[in-house]
């Protein structure tokens, strides 16, 4: 009995002595998955300040953390979203089905995803009443940013609005507003504004300049906004560091096309990709661009005939073979394992996730959709565009 109680003096002075020095502590806490570490910080002040610490975070962060989930705007529900899980065998449950962090009576939409946090924004009818967000999702955490107005020389027409985190270089983020000029001569110019999360108000970025972009699907990467034209003119990104507009090279296009489908652009892990199919295919090349932005790469070559076979759902086949929707599939997502055999494709199929393996062409089905009002129609896919917001755990304050 003596022993015992020496035992438990022992065990409990060690767990008094850990509690006492901060940097065992951090040590500790680094080996922890991030729902633990959530939760912990409900146990004292001191935990809640070590986790939250900006410090903290980057050195929880020094790796980029892939995917682990997609959130998916609902067909069924107005302003609600399907949560897909990207892992075959750990069930984890939706960290939201509608966001409700703030009172918007007309509801809350994702506008983008970077590195763990969301841009986001509330549903107005007009765009001048529209409130923008930052929202941690796993922390619950959320920022309002300030409104444009009062930044000079300006115009009201937004044209895009681009989240830049990365948690690896700095615990602070940046917003990059495009919004549209019209000159005397009627041709359309383009103004950038820039807010910074440590710095703070809303600053005018250079002179207006013309181009032929989809502003609002940019993707943050090597710390710059990137930005792909339909192939008429030139792709570009935004430099944050050295606040400059460049062109960004793009992959050569079939002779016989003068347009580009841009059917994949995004990031993972500290990797910029992008698919575009030419016609009714289901081979087609994975680009990666160089860290340098001088060119793209092949990285991966695709090829989904033994899906397809696996998969017959998969073919429309009271349709031409030649037209562009005989395949029923879409790129949901690419993330990038933590081993290079581990990357894989998200691909919408009628009625399932399917997870591609891009190194060993293996297959399976990640995820079966539920229908409201029982099975849906041969070859439809649910999500008529890939609108998949990638869901990454992470600690960062906003």
């Amino acid at each position: 009995m003596k022993t015992n109680i020496k035992a438990f003096r022992r065990a409990h002075s060690s767990a008094q002595f850990v509690n006492s020095v901060d940097d065992l502590l951090i040590e500790i806490f680094l080996r922890l998955p991030i729902k633990s570490l959530v939760r912990f910080k409900l146990v004292s002040k001191r935990w809640h300040s070590l986790v939250t610490n900006p410090r903290f975070c980057l050195m929880r962060n020094t790796n980029p953390n892939p995917a682990v989930g997609l959130f998916l705007l609902s067909p069924d529900v107005n302003l609600s979203y399907d949560y897909v899980p990207l892992s075959i065998n750990k069930s984890s449950n939706p960290p939201f089905r509608k966001l409700d962090f703030d009172d918007e009576p007309r509801g809350i939409r994702i506008l983008q995803s970077c590195n763990g946090l969301l841009l986001c924004y509330s549903n107005s009818a007009r765009e001048c009443n529209k409130r923008y967000y930052v929202y941690n999702p796993t922390t619950k955490n959320f920022s309002m940013l300030p409104k444009l107005n009062g930044v000079g020389g300006i115009s009201k027409r937004m044209c895009g609005m681009n989240l830049a985190f990365d948690p690896a270089k700095s615990p602070h983020y940046k917003v990059v507003c495009v919004r549209r000029l019209r000159s005397d001569s009627g041709e359309y110019r383009y103004q950038f504004a820039v807010y910074s999360s440590e710095k703070g108000p809303w600053r005018k970025w250079g002179d207006p300049y013309t181009a032929g972009v989809v502003f609002e699907t940019g993707v943050y990467w090597n710390g710059a906004i990137h930005w792909i034209s339909n192939g008429t003119t030139d792709s570009c990104y935004f430099d944050l560091e050295r606040q400059a507009l460049e062109i960004m090279p793009m992959p050569p296009i079939p002779e016989e096309w003068d347009w580009r489908s841009n059917s994949y652009f995004g990031e993972s892990c500290g990797h910029l990709h992008y698919v575009e199919f030419f016609g009714a295919l289901i081979k087609f090349d994975v680009h990666e661009m160089k860290m340098d932005h001088s060119e793209w790469f092949v990285k991966y070559r695709v090829d989904l005939s033994h899906v397809v076979d696996a998969y017959p759902e998969m073919i429309r086949d009271y349709i031409d073979p030649t037209d562009w929707y005989y395949y029923a599939f879409m790129i949901f997502t690419l993330v990038r394992g933590e081993e290079e055999e581990d990357s894989f494709l998200a691909l919408q199929i009628p009625g399932k996730v399917i997870r591609y393996n891009l190194v060993c062409k293996s297959f399976e089905t990640m995820h079966e959709f539920e229908f409201e009002g029982g099975e849906s129609s041969e070859g439809s896919l649910r999500y008529a565009s890939a609108n998949g917001f990638q869901y990454i755990e992470s600690l960062c304050c906003v």
